[in-house]
């Protein structure tokens, strides 16, 4: 070799090494294996759980003859981080394991025994004692990083509401793969009335229970120098999806609301989301609504739109799926193909694969809508149109209202405009 080809390789050597350092660190790590293929933003991933007492509402059924330490409220924050190369990221297990203050243990412990109880069930066990998926579930890595600090700037903030009996990692795909693209995504979890009744229904009551805590949350995030409130959206899966609108209802300022195979469009759903508080047929909705749904008859659902279309929304986009289960709304749809978790037989032939197909389809069209609504980044209809025209599995519709709203302008939110204390939680219907 003369000392001309020398030269040049040990230039291209340098200059693949600066390149490579270049890259943000994220890149230098293993993706998380039951997302990796939707592609991961330009953020790192942080995860952090914040506590707080909502000392407004009580918590022990019984008293005891010391002061009610209050409803605990414990919000769960996916967000854009700065990660460090030495940093490595959390499993999969650590979404149902919570260690916090003192005087939440027992709360923590209590719920994450039901989470546990509750995967378990679904894989047809009642014993985690070497079971081989489950054990594989809980050693997989994810994309988050434990309290990594966050990154500059401000980012838009989306509420998450699972839907009734939902775990702490309900949706936990779509919650990092969200906070990768550069929004701040935060949960509460299902939470019946007292300590006695630990578990939340579906009742229009316990709806709204459900609201006031994500408003018990906004006192907590409110904190956060990071969270842009000027741009916020809501979201929620089954029962999830009626909390999303009921603080819709609340908060005009809401400029986003996402269904994920919402309860609001089935029968049963319908008449529960008729007798929310806020609830009122031509009521106008200040949000975009984005509508992603499984078809008639599959998974034996029965739709009834009436209710959720008899909102005045600005804009309504809807997709029903003809071949959508219920759980491929949330991280099951990946999860369960990724680590082979048994599809049990059922009468409509889904399959994880089918499963799969349409949870890649609906993470990228929640980007694409919130991308459009908060940030202003390209045109919802043209972004569905182009996600959706090549999936014949796949039905889109669009429906535009006279009303216009104010996403994507400078503004402060209502609540703040009213002078509202975010520390006093709204109370609605309980």
């Amino acid at each position: 070799m003369n000392r001309a080809v020398y030269v040049l390789v040990g230039l291209l050597t340098v200059a693949v090494a600066a390149f490579s350092n270049a890259q943000p660190a994220q890149n230098e790590k293993a993706p998380p294996p039951f997302w990796s293929d939707l592609k991961a933003g330009p953020y790192s991933v942080g995860f952090r759980l914040l506590y707080q007492r909502d000392h407004k509402r009580k918590w022990l059924k019984t008293p005891n003859g010391l002061p009610d330490p209050g409803r605990p409220i414990r919000v769960s924050v996916w967000y854009p981080a700065s990660v460090s190369a030495s940093a490595q990221p959390m499993k999969y297990g650590d979404y149902l394991h919570h260690q916090g203050p003192a005087d939440f243990q027992q709360f923590n412990d209590e719920l994450d025994r039901g989470d546990t109880q509750s995967w378990l069930s679904d894989l047809g066990e009642e014993s985690a004692a070497d079971h081989p998926v489950f054990e594989k579930v809980l050693s997989t890595p994810v994309a988050a990083y434990r309290n990594a600090p966050s990154a500059s700037g401000r980012f838009p903030l989306v509420l998450y509401s699972g839907g009734k009996a939902s775990r702490a990692d309900a949706n936990v795909e779509l919650g990092e793969y969200l906070a990768s693209y550069g929004y701040i995504v935060a949960t509460v979890p299902q939470l019946g009335p007292s300590d006695q009744e630990i578990e939340l229904g579906s009742s229009p009551g316990e709806i709204s229970l459900h609201a006031d805590d994500f408003d018990s949350a906004l006192t907590v995030l409110h904190h956060l120098p990071e969270v842009d409130f000027r741009h916020i959206a809501t979201a929620g899966h089954s029962a999830g999806g009626e909390v999303a609108v009921e603080l819709a209802l609340r908060h005009p300022d809401v400029a986003a609301v996402v269904g994920l195979d919402a309860s609001f469009g089935t029968t049963g759903g319908a008449r529960v989301f008729r007798q929310l508080p806020g609830y009122a047929a031509g009521r106008k909705v200040g949000a975009a609504l984005l509508d992603l749904r499984r078809a008639n008859g599959s998974q034996g659902a029965t739709l009834d739109l009436t209710a959720i279309d008899s909102l005045h929304w600005p804009d309504v986009y809807r997709v029903i799926f003809a071949n959508g289960f219920h759980g491929d709304f949330t991280e099951w749809g990946s999860l369960g193909l990724k680590l082979s978790v048994p599809m049990p037989s059922n009468p409509d032939g889904h399959t994880r694969e089918m499963g799969y197909e349409v949870n890649r389809h609906v993470c990228h069209a929640v980007l694409d809508f919130l991308d459009a609504r908060l940030r202003s980044r390209g045109s919802v209809l043209r972004s569905l149109r182009a996600e959706f025209q090549d999936v014949p599995t796949a039905k889109f519709s669009h429906i535009s209202g006279s009303t216009k709203t104010s996403a994507g302008k400078e503004h402060l939110p209502a609540i703040l405009r009213s002078g509202k204390n975010w520390r006093e939680p709204v109370q609605f219907g309980w």
